[in-house]
């Protein structure tokens, strides 16, 4: 049930802060807006009304719209507009999505977010009766430098102990979240090699920092973050025509895969308390949701752009009949894109999605 809810709660509101986007735009632009609904059709009561416009909670309750006029006073309509207007309008809802993603990337940034330290030496094993033991190590301990100098790597330290021939004075370890030092005895060739003075060390050991940023470093994290989203969609056609990104790593994800991606960051905010994995998740979506919209595709509010730009250098508007005939084709082509790619996420789960 809580998995169920979440993915009510995230899905609806990214649709809805999408087309809030759009009402705001439209509402300074002038435009006569007569339907605000939350949900979708049939209606199940009006909430209230306002500047002309019917707010309504409606029965299938996921998303929302805008309902524009489709005859009105002259400027009222969408049609009469200029082409910047349109443009904006069209644009309100991927800028509201983007608005959303930086709100809840700054949040996360603020109360803390997770940086990987994958570069430090583990304690594999310490034997008993050891010198190792007497010293003080423990299995797991990180080594993260010798007599101040940093290592990453068995190799590091290795190095570095030969270069003074054994006689390492302190180390620097990490253990359960804590930095501390243990004094080395003299007279031993400490870390000579990888097993040394009762103690086998390895590579690849690490540990997760979870960092509070101040509030004005956390937005422009947060800020960089969404962009990097953005762009990161935009540009990976490109790397994968380049050979960077393996074309058989590369899956659309409709809306069954998000609510796989959804349930699991819910599952993991139950088990641990901690609402990072979910936060983060619908800052992507939402990032994702802006970039995917402004893609120049029918139906999309970027494939309406490129009509107002060929309309600019046109230098008129194209025939609103072919224009509506070119986005209904588009979405009758996205609705059987959703279908192939909800059949692929419901037989092949995504990686990452509950199994």
């Amino acid at each position: 049930m809580t998995t169920v809810f979440a993915v009510i709660i995230v899905l609806s509101l990214l649709t809805s802060i999408h087309e809030f986007g759009h009402l705001i735009f439209a509402k300074w632009a002038g435009l006569r807006v007569e339907e605000f609904g939350l949900g979708y059709p049939p209606r199940l009561l009006t909430l209230f009304r306002h500047g002309g416009t019917e707010y309504t909670l409606n029965l299938i309750f996921f998303g929302a719209f805008v309902r524009l006029a489709e005859q009105g006073e002259l400027g009222t309509l969408f049609a009469d507009k200029r082409k910047r207007v349109r443009a904006l309008f069209l644009a309100g809802g991927p800028l509201l999505n983007l608005l959303l993603s930086v709100v809840l990337f700054s949040i996360c940034f603020a109360t803390g977010w997770p940086v990987a330290h994958d570069r430090a030496v583990g304690v594999d094993k310490v034997w008993p009766g050891s010198v190792a033991e007497a010293v003080g190590f423990q299995v797991n301990d990180l080594i993260l430098a010798a007599d101040g100098q940093e290592v990453s790597s068995v190799l590091d330290l290795i190095v570095y102990s030969r270069a003074v021939r054994g006689d390492v004075r302190t180390v620097t370890i990490r253990r359960r979240g804590r930095t501390s030092s243990l004094a080395l005895p003299p007279g031993g060739a400490w870390f000579i090699r990888p097993e040394t003075r009762g103690v086998r060390l390895r590579n690849d050991a690490g540990w997760v920092e979870i960092k509070p940023y101040i509030w004005p470093e956390a937005i422009r994290n947060a800020v960089t973050e969404t962009l990097d989203s953005v762009f990161a969609l935009f540009a990976l056609p490109f790397r994968i025509l380049r050979g960077r990104v393996p074309v058989d790593m590369v899956r659309p994800v409709g809306p069954v895969g998000i609510a796989q991606l959804t349930g699991q960051a819910a599952q993991q905010v139950a088990a641990s308390g901690w609402w990072f994995p979910l936060l983060q998740l619908t800052a992507t979506l939402s990032a994702a949701l802006a970039a995917t919209n402004l893609l120049p595709l029918p139906s999309f509010d970027g494939g309406r752009l490129l009509f107002i730009a060929i309309e600019a250098l046109r230098g008129k508007r194209l025939a609103a009949e072919k224009e509506n005939l070119v986005h209904t084709v588009g979405i009758v082509l996205m609705l059987v894109l959703i279908l192939v790619v909800t059949y692929y996420d419901i037989t092949t789960p995504y990686p990452f999605g509950p199994r």
